[in-house]
């Protein structure tokens, strides 16, 4: 059962006024013909009210109740007076123009609703006179200025009421109140409509407007066009009977008198009575001539006043039936272009859930867009699908490069301490005479080689899973390669007290083309992984060979391979059957609660297997749990040299020896290195590794300096740091290739570097580096690489007459720097010995320490102040690693949260903890003076005159910005020793020196 709809009370207010309105007009056009014989004063009162019922229901209501009412009137005037029912013609006029000065807010104020009833005035007094004066037969010319006068003014009481009554309805109507009027809503706040209200109110629609244009114009066009027709096919309609030329000047008298439009209204009323009872005979007589415009002013007047209502009316209802289901389709998908990921399907909904059913092409659109949408919808979700894909695919592309850049910074952080640690703890394997202390220290050397073991499976894995890892052949000695293995799992064995078995087949060719690096790391791991597993019986490595037939005989270059195969027989624990599949898993441990106390990462078999799969080869694997297992693979080899290994098992045991009891392997007093490194600590761990050796060190802090040494002297080999600040180990090396007065271009050049990610050794060679040696350095590889490039004439052996051991001095020297770190104050001492190895290496460092806090500092404070962040945290790092090795641990602390604000560019905290940083660390120019004391007594104390006549020459040097030659006066200052009363401030000068302080300087001078 349907239910009974409400009529809005929106529709009932326009309906009460259109009733009074049409009602109103109707009566007074009821009393039109009988103006002539009321009083004067009766009938202007009368005539105030004519047009005020259709100003208001127009003004207040709209056009819609306006052209109702007019109609109304039209119909009742075509029944009682159908000769003159177009005089309802200006009731037209006055509703349209009453609409569109409402609509443009002229009643909202008292100037502009004046405006309105004079414009209102024209209309209905002049412009209205003059029809009517056509209507009445007469020409323009009857129509004088002071009619025009008479008229306009006899309006105007009707016009201001009218008006004035419209203005104080929108003045001091309640705004819920106006919203019920069809008008009310221009003359409210426009943030209280609706979205529809607004879109009416700003003039939005172009529809409606267009439709009424095409329907006004048809209008017009039809009257003109009835006009036209009308003068051809019913002439009759327009003549008037010549013999009526008396009547018609008796009747000229009658227009003399008339002072306003109601009279002529009333008396042209009359006269077409006349004419309409007159019209039968005048058709019956034979002299006619042509009328007046009277009868085209009247066809035009009666067809607008039946089609204007009309193209309101089609207006209305294209409004409805097109501009309104175009308006909420439009809305519609307006809300989805601006809706956000959340109400998106909610706003498409809605669009899927509009009644739209007008039966055309407008129904077609809408179900075209809606389909449309629907399949975007689609569209949609699968581009979100496949870039929810992609993204995850970049999360885990950016988190492994991510992880790839953190273990390649991390190893750097890790093994450069690891360096300290490992060189000297080789250090005191070769000084100390006390066993305890030799036990340790070898137990120290085997956990930081493990520690390395682990480091390096880590950086390889990473490596390889950024598929940055390549194979680089090249010619190796195989017998070095089987050495390098044996050496490095034979230690290991023997802790655990396993026999270690090597058989190598003796025909084996012993120069192959191959990546040596990767085959050696295989068979490592193979056989560490078999010394871990295996708790009592032996462990055999067997290397054997088998000729790999040419695929072209004619080539010779294919008869020259061989095919390596590796097999590690081992009788540990051995692996149950279904544990093997697990081996090539990442940090997967096989019979986790069995060997949970056994070390290892679980990467080394995976690294394995991927090294493999590179080289064209696999590893298998046989195994009987509780028994042992047999791991093996084979390598297809180029050979480079067909002469044979030879016995390598009876070769490796004549020269093993104990590599614990440390003895220099070469004395070359006449050689010289130069080793650059940003870091004082690793340039002092290589002078200590290399003092027995008697070798003359040079060292650098910088590229720069690195650049200025190989011009002024001749070295046998260069080391040369990579990370370095402001210019790089691989910069430096291209700077030094360049240089045209470099002295050692044909010196071997050999990279040092603590980062050990794989791929590094490609790297350095592709550069043009003879060798690379990473860090910590091993002081074996150190000396043997050294002595692999040094001149055979610059070196003496253990058995030569010049080699000269001196060990009891070195020992006292180290007890005499002991005593003197006691007396330093601010560090912690254990510390610092512990990551410099001796007592005597942590007083250098602490010396190095001193001598460069004045500039470090100096350079901090400026980059600080600068904002140049890089090489703020770059020297920031240095401090924090070279503090760490003095033992300062306050300062390494607070140099280390900087470090990490330099890398966050955390500006704020930077500018805050920085002074407290800078204080702190020229604190330690006076804790670490009795370090230098000893040295500063023994200069000669310079005299005081002297001293401020050099600093008067530092001033005008520095006014003059020649810092270069200020500089050259304070290093000449350094062979003196300072009074103490200038003490302070030459320590303030040299700092302000380093800084670069130009104010500073001139300041304190």
């Amino acid at each position: 059962m349907k239910k009974n709809r409400k009529i809005p009370e929106k529709v009932l207010i326009d309906l009460f006024m259109i009733v009074l309105a049409s009602f109103f007009t109707i009566l007074y056009n009821r009393q039109i013909l009988y103006v002539d014989d009321m009083n004067q004063v009766v009938a202007g009162v009368y005539y105030i009210f004519k047009y005020i019922p259709i100003i208001l229901v127009t003004a207040l209501g709209g056009a819609v109740p306006g052209m109702i009412s007019v109609l109304v009137v039209f119909i009742y005037k075509s029944i009682a007076y159908s000769s003159f029912s177009y005089l309802c013609f200006i009731y037209l006029l006055v509703c349209c123009v009453t609409d569109m000065l409402a609509r443009r807010k002229f009643f909202a104020n008292i100037p502009k609703t004046l405006l309105t009833a004079v414009f209102l005035q024209i209309l209905t007094g002049n412009f209205w006179g003059i029809i009517l004066f056509l209507l009445a037969g007469k020409s323009l010319a009857d129509f004088s200025g002071l009619k025009h006068v008479y008229f306009f003014f006899n309006e105007a009481p009707g016009c201001f009421i009218g008006c004035l009554i419209v203005y104080a309805f929108f003045r001091f109507m309640p705004t819920e109140k106006k919203l019920k009027l069809g008008n009310g809503k221009y003359y409210v706040d426009p943030s209280i409509l609706d979205e529809d209200e607004r879109y009416e109110v700003e003039g939005k629609s172009k529809i409606g407007a267009v439709v009424m244009q095409i329907i006004v114009f048809e209008a017009i066009v039809l009257g003109f066009s009835a006009e036209l027709a009308s003068n051809t096919l019913i002439p009759t309609m327009k003549v008037k009977s010549i013999e009526s030329t008396a009547e018609n000047s008796a009747i000229d008298e009658r227009w003399r008198d008339v002072s306003n439009a109601e009279m002529l209204e009333s008396r042209v009323s009359i006269t077409m009575m006349d004419d309409v009872i007159a019209s039968t005979e005048e058709l019956e007589t034979n002299g006619y001539q042509l009328g007046s415009t009277a009868f085209g002013v009247k066809l035009a007047m009666l067809i607008s006043i039946i089609v204007i209502p009309l193209a309101l009316f089609v207006n209305r209802y294209a409004q409805r039936r097109i501009a309104r289901p175009i308006r909420s389709l439009s809305k519609a998908v307006t809300e989805i272009y601006n809706s956000n990921d959340i109400d998106i399907n909610a706003n498409v909904k809605e669009v899927h859930d509009l009644h739209i059913s007008t039966g055309d092409e407008i129904e077609e659109l809408y179900h075209a867009v809606d389909l449309t949408i629907y399949r975007l919808m689609e569209y949609i979700e699968l581009v979100k699908t496949r870039q929810s894909i992609e993204d995850q695919l970049n999360i885990e592309k950016s988190a492994n490069e991510a992880k790839s850049r953190f273990l390649s910074n991390i190893s750097h952080e890790i093994r450069t301490p690891i360096n300290a640690v490992l060189g000297f703890d080789e250090m005191i394997l070769r000084e100390s005479n006390d066993s305890t202390v030799i036990q340790y220290a070898k137990d120290i050397q085997s956990s930081g080689k493990t520690l390395l073991a682990l480091i390096n499976d880590v950086l390889d894995f990473s490596k390889i899973e950024a598929g940055k890892l390549e194979i680089i052949p090249v010619e190796y000695e195989l017998r070095s390669l089987i050495n390098d293995v044996v050496n490095m799992a034979r230690v290991r064995a023997v802790e655990k007290n396993l026999e270690m078995i090597v058989n190598v087949e003796e025909e084996i060719p012993h120069v192959l083309y191959g990546d040596e690096v990767r085959i050696k790391q295989c068979i490592i791991n193979i056989v560490t992984n078999a010394i871990k597993y295996t708790e009592v019986g032996s462990v055999t490595i067997d290397i054997t060979y088998k000729n790999i037939e040419a695929e072209n005989p004619e080539d010779a270059y294919d008869e020259n391979k061989i095919l390596l195969e590796v097999k590690v027989t081992d009788t540990g624990i051995g692996i149950k059957e279904e544990d093997i599949d697990k081996l090539s898993g990442a940090f997967e441990r096989i019979d986790e609660k069995r060997n949970r106390t056994i070390e290892g990462s679980g990467l080394g078999i995976n690294i394995v297997n991927s090294l493999l799969s590179m080289m064209d080869s696999e590893l298998k694997v046989k195994s009987e749990y509780g028994k042992g297992s047999e791991f093996s693979f084979a390598i297809a080899q180029k050979v480079v040299d067909m002469e044979p290994i030879g016995n390598f098992s009876e070769a490796y045991n004549e020269a093993v020896k104990d590599t614990h009891d440390y003895h220099e392997t070469f004395h070359a007093p006449d050689a010289r290195i130069l080793v650059v490194d940003d870091t004082r600590t690793n340039l002092t761990v290589v002078e200590g590794l290399l003092k027995k050796t008697q070798i003359v060190v040079d060292t650098a802090t910088s590229g720069m300096e690195a650049l200025d040494l190989v011009t002024k002297n001749r070295y046998d080999i260069i080391f040369l740091d990579h990370r370095m600040p402001e210019m790089d180990g691989i910069q430096t090396f291209h700077a030094m290739e360049e240089l045209s007065g470099n002295l050692n271009k044909k010196t071997p050049v050999i990279a040092l570097t603590a980062n050990a990610v794989s791929g590094s050794r490609e790297m350095y060679f592709k550069e043009g580096f003879t060798n690379y040696m990473s860090k910590p350095v091993d002081p074996i590889k150190l000396e043997d690489m050294i002595m692999s490039y040094l001149p055979s004439f610059k070196v003496s052996r253990p058995g030569d007459n010049d080699f000269v051991s001196n060990e009891e001095e070195e020992k006292e020297t180290d007890k005499e720097a002991m005593q003197d770190i006691l007396k330093v104050s601010g560090i912690d001492i254990e510390t610092a010995i512990a990551r410099c190895g001796s007592a005597d290496v942590a007083k250098e460092v602490m010396k190095d320490f001193k001598l460069a806090i004045d500039e470090r500092s100096g350079l901090i404070e400026r980059y600080e102040a600068e904002g140049n962040i890089k090489n703020y945290t770059i020297y920031v790092h240095g401090l924090k690693s070279s503090a760490r090795a003095i033992g300062a641990i306050d300062l390494a602390d607070k140099a280390e949260y900087l470090e990490q604000c330099g890398n966050d560019e955390n500006i704020e905290e930077i500018k805050k903890l920085t002074p407290e940083l800078l204080n702190l660390y020229r604190s330690y120019n006076v804790k670490l003076s009795s370090l230098t004391q000893e040295e500063d007594n023994d200069k000669p104390e310079i005299d005081a005159s002297e001293l401020e006549s050099a600093y008067a020459s530092i001033k005008e040097f520095v006014s003059a910005s020649y810092f270069d030659s200020a500089d050259d006066i304070m290093k000449m200052l350094e062979d003196y020793r300072i009074p103490q009363e200038y003490a302070s401030k030459h320590s303030e000068i040299k700092r302000l020196m380093g800084a670069v302080d130009r104010d500073g300087l001139l300041n304190i001078l």
